[in-house]
Protein backbone atom coordinates (compact mmCIF):
# COMPACT_ATOMS: atom_id res chain seq x y z
CA UNK A 1 0.00 0.00 0.00
CA UNK A 2 2.81 2.39 0.84
CA UNK A 3 4.45 1.66 -2.50
CA UNK A 4 1.32 2.43 -4.49
CA UNK A 5 0.68 5.60 -2.47
CA UNK A 6 4.26 6.70 -3.10
CA UNK A 7 3.91 5.97 -6.84
CA UNK A 8 0.67 8.00 -7.01
CA UNK A 9 2.31 10.98 -5.28
CA UNK A 10 5.37 10.80 -7.57
CA UNK A 11 3.06 10.63 -10.59
CA UNK A 12 1.07 13.64 -9.37
CA UNK A 13 4.25 15.67 -8.77
CA UNK A 14 5.63 14.69 -12.15
CA UNK A 15 2.42 15.69 -13.94
CA UNK A 16 2.30 18.93 -12.01
CA UNK A 17 5.90 19.82 -12.91
CA UNK A 18 5.88 18.74 -16.51
CA UNK A 19 2.21 19.13 -17.36
CA UNK A 20 2.68 22.60 -18.88
CA UNK A 21 5.72 21.59 -20.92
CA UNK A 22 3.73 21.18 -24.16
CA UNK A 23 2.41 24.74 -23.79
CA UNK A 24 5.95 26.00 -23.14
CA UNK A 25 7.26 24.10 -26.14
CA UNK A 26 4.54 25.57 -28.34
CA UNK A 27 5.34 29.07 -27.03
CA UNK A 28 9.05 28.66 -27.78
CA UNK A 29 8.29 27.21 -31.21
CA UNK A 30 6.33 30.41 -31.99
CA UNK A 31 9.30 32.52 -30.84
CA UNK A 32 11.71 30.56 -33.00
CA UNK A 33 9.41 30.78 -36.03
CA UNK A 34 9.12 34.56 -35.61
CA UNK A 35 12.86 35.14 -35.44
CA UNK A 36 13.46 32.68 -38.28
CA UNK A 37 11.43 34.80 -40.73
CA UNK A 38 13.50 36.71 -43.28
CA UNK A 39 13.52 40.39 -42.40
CA UNK A 40 13.59 42.92 -45.19
CA UNK A 41 15.49 46.13 -44.47
CA UNK A 42 15.88 49.31 -46.45
CA UNK A 43 17.09 49.03 -50.04
CA UNK A 44 20.45 50.50 -51.07
CA UNK A 45 18.70 52.84 -53.51
CA UNK A 46 16.64 54.26 -50.66
CA UNK A 47 19.76 54.72 -48.53
CA UNK A 48 21.41 56.66 -51.38
CA UNK A 49 18.44 59.05 -51.47
CA UNK A 50 18.76 59.97 -47.78
CA UNK A 51 20.31 63.28 -46.82
CA UNK A 52 23.27 63.50 -44.50
CA UNK A 53 21.97 63.05 -40.92
CA UNK A 54 24.95 64.89 -39.45
CA UNK A 55 24.94 68.63 -39.05
CA UNK A 56 27.70 70.31 -41.04
CA UNK A 57 28.86 73.55 -39.52
CA UNK A 58 31.21 75.50 -41.72
CA UNK A 59 33.23 78.37 -40.36
CA UNK A 60 35.65 80.46 -42.33
CA UNK A 61 38.94 80.74 -40.49
CA UNK A 62 41.37 83.28 -41.87
CA UNK A 63 44.68 84.79 -40.88
CA UNK A 64 45.36 88.49 -41.40
CA UNK A 65 48.42 89.19 -43.52
CA UNK A 66 48.62 92.89 -44.30
CA UNK A 67 45.64 94.07 -46.32
CA UNK A 68 44.58 90.66 -47.54
CA UNK A 69 43.22 87.60 -45.79
CA UNK A 70 44.79 84.22 -46.48
CA UNK A 71 42.82 81.02 -45.90
CA UNK A 72 43.90 78.70 -43.10
CA UNK A 73 44.54 75.14 -44.21
CA UNK A 74 43.83 72.13 -42.03
CA UNK A 75 45.28 68.73 -42.94
CA UNK A 76 42.64 66.15 -42.00
CA UNK A 77 43.93 62.90 -43.55
CA UNK A 78 46.56 61.28 -45.75
CA UNK A 79 45.46 58.15 -47.63
CA UNK A 80 47.88 56.64 -50.12
CA UNK A 81 48.52 59.41 -52.66
CA UNK A 82 45.64 61.66 -51.59
CA UNK A 83 45.32 64.24 -48.83
CA UNK A 84 42.26 65.82 -47.29
CA UNK A 85 42.82 69.51 -46.66
CA UNK A 86 39.88 71.36 -45.11
CA UNK A 87 37.01 69.49 -46.84
CA UNK A 88 38.69 68.68 -50.18
CA UNK A 89 40.55 65.55 -51.30
CA UNK A 90 43.62 66.48 -53.34
CA UNK A 91 46.41 64.70 -55.15
CA UNK A 92 49.93 65.83 -55.93
CA UNK A 93 49.81 68.83 -58.28
CA UNK A 94 46.25 69.77 -57.27
CA UNK A 95 45.48 73.36 -56.31
CA UNK A 96 43.87 74.71 -53.17
CA UNK A 97 43.52 78.45 -53.10
CA UNK A 98 46.66 79.93 -54.66
CA UNK A 99 48.82 76.96 -53.59
CA UNK A 100 49.62 73.60 -55.15
CA UNK A 101 50.25 70.26 -53.48
CA UNK A 102 54.00 69.86 -54.00
CA UNK A 103 54.73 66.74 -51.95
CA UNK A 104 52.76 64.20 -49.94
CA UNK A 105 54.77 62.69 -47.11
CA UNK A 106 53.90 60.06 -44.51
CA UNK A 107 52.65 62.54 -41.89
CA UNK A 108 52.66 65.86 -43.72
CA UNK A 109 51.96 67.60 -47.00
CA UNK A 110 53.92 70.44 -48.61
CA UNK A 111 51.96 73.23 -50.29
CA UNK A 112 53.49 76.07 -52.20
CA UNK A 113 53.69 78.50 -55.08
CA UNK A 114 56.41 80.76 -56.43
CA UNK A 115 56.12 83.13 -53.43
CA UNK A 116 55.63 80.89 -50.44
CA UNK A 117 55.85 77.34 -49.20
CA UNK A 118 54.20 75.72 -46.20
CA UNK A 119 54.02 72.25 -44.70
CA UNK A 120 50.94 70.92 -42.91
CA UNK A 121 51.32 68.11 -40.39
CA UNK A 122 48.82 65.52 -39.18
CA UNK A 123 48.15 65.93 -35.50
CA UNK A 124 46.15 64.01 -32.95
CA UNK A 125 44.57 67.21 -31.67
CA UNK A 126 42.26 69.47 -33.64
CA UNK A 127 45.00 71.92 -34.59
CA UNK A 128 47.64 71.50 -37.30
CA UNK A 129 51.14 72.85 -37.17
CA UNK A 130 52.10 75.04 -40.10
CA UNK A 131 55.71 75.71 -40.97
CA UNK A 132 56.18 78.52 -43.45
CA UNK A 133 59.42 78.87 -45.36
CA UNK A 134 60.39 81.51 -47.92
Amino acid sequence: MKKSFLIVIMLAVTLNLFGDSSADIAKYDRYFNEINEIRVGILNQEIDKLSNPFAVIQTAVTEKTGNTTAPTFSLKAIVEKKVKINDSWLGQGSSIGDLRVIAIKQKSVVLGNENRRLELFLRETNENSIITTN
